[in-house]
């Protein structure tokens, strides 16, 4: 479903992801927690290019969402000029290969047959970004709802705007999913009249509005007053039963616990740990992992 790929991502001369690969598959409710600051929304958020990798490729399905990685590609490397000098000068194929990954060679000028092989890459299997977003639901931490639209125009406006579906038709969806978390007759009023809870469940079913494949939590119930925080879980935990395809950054060690049949760890960058939530949370390997859930259980 969601293939990650040697992920880096800098803001300046500050790295916070620092090579992380990971597979979502179909179905799956994948759970990524970790302390504050080790990346996990970052992550999160280069699956669906809000924000943009320094390296690496995100994959949804067998295509590609953002530019590639020519590192990621032995023929695109083997193309270079940098392989070819290489190469002549006495080195190995596999020696080549690992200088220039190791050193960042490739950021150097390369000559035409090395931009032909990337862009042929690129132009095989790229997907554009809009039509991925169109299949991956984003629920955000601190709800981003449109003030100034009612409710049924916030869960109407993208399926409508994308010309997914007809208004009547978006309407017909939007009120199906109203009634399935009780508040349908909510359908009339702005977010300001709703409470947190609320709104965060009008979140989600925007997200289910588009009719996506995959949905991505961020936080979703950090921002929440804690008697608040259950009806959400309850909505994530019943698509989670249903097969949706889910990928949450929480500090939810319960939800987690129950619901996921994966949890990623994230310090420093990196994915420190993973397993299924029995073997994360009963017996962790890694002494970062043993320190951070210590202090969280």
């Amino acid at each position: 479903m969601i293939s990650v790929r040697n992920i880096f991502k800098d803001f300046g001369k500050l790295r916070i992801l620092n090579g992380i690969s990971c597979e979502i598959e179909k179905g799956e409710c994948v759970v990524i927690i970790g302390p504050s600051g080790s990346g996990k929304s970052t992550l999160l958020r280069c699956m669906n290019m809000l924000e943009v990798p320094t390296y690496g490729e995100v994959w949804l399905g067998d295509k590609l969402i953002n530019d590639i990685d020519p590192y990621l590609h032995f023929d695109a490397i083997e193309a270079s000029k940098t392989y070819a000098n290489l190469v002549s000068a006495g080195m190995t194929r596999d020696e080549a290969i690992a200088k220039i990954k190791k050193e960042d060679l490739l950021k150097k000028h390369e000559g035409p047959a090395f931009k032909k092989i990337c862009r042929e890459i690129y132009e095989e299997n790229h997907l554009d970004i809009n039509i991925a977003r169109s299949r991956m639901g984003m629920v955000f931490q601190h709800f981003n709802l449109f003030n100034n639209l009612t409710v049924m125009q916030n869960l109407t406006l993208a399926p409508v705007k994308l010309k997914l579906k007809t208004k009547a038709e978006a309407e017909e969806k939007a009120m199906e999913l109203l009634r399935r978390i009780g508040l349908e007759d909510k359908k009339d009023e702005y977010p300001s009249k709703l409470s947190g809870g609320q709104k965060q469940r009008i979140a989600i079913i925007r997200a289910l509005c588009m009719d996506p494949e995959v949905i991505l939590f961020d936080e979703p119930t950090s921002a929440l007053d804690p008697e608040m925080v259950g009806e959400v879980l309850d909505v994530m935990r019943s698509l989670a039963k249903e097969g949706m395809t889910m990928v949450v950054v929480t500090h939810e060690m319960g939800f987690a616990r129950e619901v996921a049949d994966r949890v990623l760890f994230i310090s420093d960058g990196q994915i420190a740990e993973e397993g299924t939530p029995d073997e994360l949370f009963s017996n962790p390997k890694t002494q970062r992992a043993k320190d951070f859930l210590g202090k969280v259980l």
